[in-house]
């Protein structure tokens, strides 16, 4: 509206010190995890508010609010005033998924990481954009059409760029409820009637999905109803045909945000790629199966697994406790030939290559 033109004419200019203070306040006093997941440990639940506190998480809410300005309220802007260049857009797209990256990375081998971790990440992430634009824009978001507006783009740029299929903007303590499930049947039917994405689509592009990162670092482009710069600039005909099978059911690429990276940004993804798919360092020892922690999982890294290989299954049927060296058995003796062993091979017939006994005449 021209009501608030002049207000939002300006760039957000939050500190980071007021991002970190703000979000510390609502992750440690306001962030309901209680209500967000059925576990009732402190320790997991403490752990999760410590890892929300990382630096990273605050450097992306701020990066992500910049993004978020100049791609929806950037417009509002006089025309003599200075304005983003796509090169910067590229380096802010290129940095958020490599934060991003790094984040999932560390948190997905884990059910916590995968049903709470990542979940309640995404959503720290999306109350500090729009607390960075209550700080600067308090008019606008004083107005409730205002603020739904934010919210609504604050949702989109989350999903088109780390969540294209909404796997983390969910809990599964929610989507349990009979509403939820209902709500989820409503929303398959209209899909499957209205846009044509039905069941079979998007479990097809579900299958061929790939994630929002690879997307970036190849430069995906949607245009129209057609690929280009992603599927079209793949030289392996079995990556293009991945992409397009990807695409099926029409999930929204990661670089209609913001324009594809160059050759630097897209070396910088490659490698935040490639170090997304390096697996954990081999545990020194280790031979066929990992080895186990006394909880009877894979250890993590730096955790240091059972020393023999002893899990909790299996200290069930032995009695040994988890964690503990397994007892060596004795060494057994030589073995020796016993009487009735050596009474036969006395009384063995004699070889052909030994030629006959003394005193007895050959066949000849």
């Amino acid at each position: 509206p021209e009501s608030f033109q002049e207000e939002v004419s300006e760039p957000i200019r939050v500190s980071s010190d007021d991002v970190q203070r703000h979000t510390t306040q609502w992750i440690r006093y306001s962030l309901p995890l209680a209500l967000l997941t059925s576990k009732r440990d402190e320790r997991i639940l403490l752990g999760v508010r410590e890892t929300l506190e990382q630096a990273q998480v605050f450097r992306l809410i701020g990066l992500l609010s910049h993004v978020l300005y100049w791609l929806a309220l950037g417009i509002n802007r006089p025309l003599n005033q200075q304005s983003l260049t796509e090169t910067a857009l590229s380096v802010l797209f290129t940095s958020v998924h490599e934060i991003w990256s790094g984040f999932e990375k560390e948190n997905r081998d884990s059910p916590v990481g995968v049903s709470l971790v990542l979940p309640t990440f995404l959503l720290t992430v999306k109350h500090g954009i729009e607390r960075c634009f209550e700080l600067q824009y308090p008019s606008m978001m004083a107005v409730k059409e205002g603020r739904q507006q934010v919210v609504e783009r604050i949702n989109t740029l989350t999903m088109r760029l780390f969540d294209p299929d909404c796997t983390f903007a969910r809990f599964g303590k929610l989507d349990g409820t009979g509403q939820a499930i209902s709500l989820m049947k409503r929303l398959d039917m209209y899909m499957a009637s209205t846009l044509g994405f039905t069941k079979a689509k998007r479990l097809c592009g579900l299958a061929h999905r790939s994630t929002p990162l690879v997307r970036a670092a190849l430069g995906a482009v949607d245009v129209g109803a057609t690929w280009a710069g992603g599927a079209a600039g793949c030289s392996d005909y079995r990556t293009r045909t991945m992409l397009v099978h990807s695409d099926v059911w029409g999930a929204p690429p990661a670089a209609s945000v913001a324009p594809p990276p160059k050759s630097e940004g897209q070396q910088i993804l490659l490698r935040a790629a490639l170090s997304r798919l390096a697996s954990a360092p081999p545990v020194p020892g280790q031979i066929g199966r990992p080895q186990t922690t006394p909880g009877g999982r894979r250890p993590k890294r730096g955790e240091p697994p059972c020393p023999s290989g002893v899990s909790a299954r299996s200290s069930k049927r032995s009695g040994i406790a988890p964690g503990t060296a397994a007892p060596r058995l004795p060494a057994l003796p030589a073995r020796t030939p016993s009487a009735r062993g050596q009474r036969l091979e006395g009384s063995r017939p004699p070889s052909v290559a030994q030629g006959p006994m003394p005193g007895q005449l050959s066949a000849r």
